[in-house]
């Protein structure tokens, strides 16, 4: 059992201060979107004891989450801080968790001072994060030792304000053996995250909290990816995922390669319902790009600028043969949030 005791504090000395806390939940969770709404004389704190069950805070017991607070006033009027522990199976000295403004979330972070295996019990790492806006986001943790990549990659995709938290993100990475005390976490996304690791020393299971720090986005060189057209029959194949689905940066080319004796073409846009000749789907084209009907040998190449997803269909056999082409920045600039808004734990 985890227990998070949360205090709120208003820096004011004039103005008193009308708080909302929101209970984002995203483990074992409650109906509906708890909140617990209450004002803040100047200079006043508030304390919420073990907020996330108890009938005073948003009685949800046995789940976990994280809680935003969205506030009157000025941007720093409100300071949120809590603090998590465990009393079972055995007491730990618990964990501090600042609340941290819209300003701190960022499209790629870095957590340091990463340990992991070790010495006697070693170390264990959990990495996390909380998504705070309005759109699902997609992001990858990769661990570096030494300035060496380790494992492989761990990517997920965190829903709007929710969050997600990857245990033991050694093992995820299929490298739980490795011992190092100086590992760092990049965490690269499509949209702004708070970042967090948990390091557990596993002799004493005292935690420490990493909060994610922002770095620099990752430099690429632009590549051409290669998809074929009509290869097995009415497929689109990439060269790398081997389906339909062809995933790439902005500023990458992808080339289509025509193949087999059957006319295809490649356009830009949407299927659906049900009205095609033999009960596929049909296509309405939304102009961003075309080849024009042509059979093998033939290539053609779209060079893509701006990052979204892009579904597209076969000129000639519409719903009965589709692809899409997933681009994504490689790396996003900084985007300072407005909203005066503290999540916190």
């Amino acid at each position: 059992p985890f227990f998070s005791d949360v205090r709120a504090f208003n820096t004011s000395y004039t103005d008193s201060l009308e708080v909302t806390a929101t209970y984002r939940c995203f483990i074992t969770c409650p109906a509906g979107t708890p909140q617990v709404t209450f004002t803040l004389a100047p200079r006043e704190s508030r304390a919420f004891d073990d907020m996330v069950a108890s009938a005073s805070g948003f009685n949800s017991p046995n789940s976990a989450g994280g809680v935003e607070f969205s506030f009157t006033g000025e941007s720093e009027q409100l300071v949120v801080t809590s603090r998590l522990f465990s009393t079972a199976p055995t007491p730990t000295v618990g964990m501090f968790i600042p609340g941290l403004h819209g300003s701190d979330a960022f499209p790629n972070t870095v957590l340091t001072s990463i340990r992991n295996a070790g010495s006697g019990a070693g170390f264990r790492t959990n990495a996390g994060v909380f998504n705070p806006g309005d759109a699902a986001v997609s992001l990858t943790f990769t661990i570096f030792d030494g300035g060496a990549q380790a494992g492989t990659p761990v990517s997920r995709t965190v829903g709007a304000h929710s969050g997600l938290q990857v245990n033991l993100i050694f093992t995820a990475a299929g490298v739980p053996n490795l011992s190092t005390a100086n590992a760092v976490i990049v965490v690269n996304a499509t949209g702004p995250l708070f970042t967090y690791a948990a390091v557990i020393d596993n002799a004493t299971t005292d935690p420490y909290l990493v909060i994610g720090a922002e770095d620099q986005p990752a430099t690429s060189t632009p590549s051409t990816h290669i998809v074929h057209v009509g290869q097995g029959g009415l497929l689109f194949v990439d060269d790398q995922s081997g389906n339909s689905a062809t995933t790439i940066h902005v500023g990458d080319t992808v080339t289509w390669v025509w193949e087999g004796g059957t006319s295809h073409g490649v356009d830009a846009g949407t299927c659906s319902g049900g009205g095609g000749p033999y009960g596929e789907p049909t296509c309405t084209a939304s102009g961003q790009w075309e080849s024009g009907i042509h059979a093998a040998p033939f290539s053609w190449s779209q060079t893509f600028t701006q990052a979204g997803v892009f579904p597209y269909f076969c000129d000639v056999h519409q719903g009965a043969m589709t692809g899409r082409v997933i681009v994504s920045m490689p790396g996003a600039a900084r985007r300072v949030s407005k909203t005066a808004r503290r999540p916190a734990g």
